[in-house]
């Protein structure tokens, strides 16, 4: 199963609120939305969430939530506290409006080790998945990698906090991890990797991930998203590997141009459907001619 959607309301969507963000999304016949509570645009529509959450699954509408974007679990008492306080609000708003997962990123290092910022974070996210089923929640917690050195979040970091916090998953932020690679998602072969290094570690079989373009400065260093089409990464080598391997993936577009690259993705998808499909066709015509000349042959 494939699906698309932006991060946030769409930008075409001109009552600017959830309910016609979930309609729109509909319409434009893309199946997923992730509210971004970094903005803090949607406190007012609260006490609608229920409501929204009910037609977004009569939509087919998979709903997420983002946490705010600035966390800092590894900093000092009052900001770790602050975030978890953020992720616990989250899972609150997440369970009201039926999302099926709350995406959070970690936060800078803070001067420690990459095998001390697992240790002290699996307590904190095993308390925190504990606090989500004391409370009935179903949303799964998510986190989020990261594209940037001086963040906790490389796909290695995230995937043994995974293994050791049973009941999480990992959000593949796919410019994040390009930039924080190297720049290395650039053939099948790589994005093949990540989804085998994935299964193997964790067993998934169903990923949640974020794609857009991603533009870097002078040093080489991640700067912001950027439209797919202004972007280095290629989505159709993407959607090749996805459909040759039927992996379930529901795809976040992070673009400035949000629903417009969701969209764009579907497309490339379709497009690339169709091609795989011809091939297929044409080489099992290509197999039924072979056989009938053989039996033609040895009818003689």
């Amino acid at each position: 199963m494939l699906r698309y959607g932006p991060a946030g309301i769409p930008l075409s969507c001109k009552g600017r609120n959830i309910r016609d963000g979930i309609e729109d999304i509909h319409a434009l016949g893309l199946h997923c939305m992730e509210i971004q509570l970094v903005r803090g645009k949607y406190v007012d529509e609260l006490d609608d969430f229920e409501e929204l959450g009910a037609i977004a699954q009569s939509l087919d509408i998979h709903m997420g939530i983002h946490a705010p974007y600035y966390m800092d679990f590894l900093g000092n008492g009052y900001m770790r506290n602050k975030s978890i306080k953020f992720l616990e609000f989250a899972g609150e708003v997440g369970n009201m409006i039926g999302a099926r997962r709350i995406v959070t990123h970690i936060g800078p290092y803070n001067g420690i080790s990459s095998k001390d910022a697992i240790d002290r974070l699996v307590p904190i996210f095993q308390q925190m998945r504990n606090h989500y089923l004391e409370k009935g929640y179903t949303s799964q917690i998510c986190f989020e990698l990261a594209g940037k050195h001086d963040l906790f979040g490389s796909i290695r970091e995230i995937t043994e906090l995974c293994r050791r916090v049973k009941g999480t998953a990992p959000c593949i932020n796919w410019p994040h991890l390009h930039a924080r690679g190297n720049r290395w998602l650039n053939d099948r072969e790589s994005f093949k990797r990540v989804f085998d290094y994935l299964q193997a570690s964790l067993g998934l079989t169903k990923f949640y991930t974020h794609f857009s373009g991603v533009e870097f400065d002078i040093e080489g260093n991640e700067r912001h998203y950027s439209p797919i089409k202004k972007g280095e990464i290629k989505f159709e080598y993407l959607a090749e590997v996805i459909l040759e391997n039927g992996y379930n993936v529901l795809t976040i577009s992070d673009s400035p141009l949000m629903e417009h690259d969701a969209m764009y993705m579907k497309l490339i998808t379709e497009r690339v459907q169709s091609r795989r499909m011809e091939r297929i066709a044409r080489r099992e015509a290509s197999e039924k001619i072979k056989e009938s000349r053989k039996a033609a042959a040895e009818a003689k």
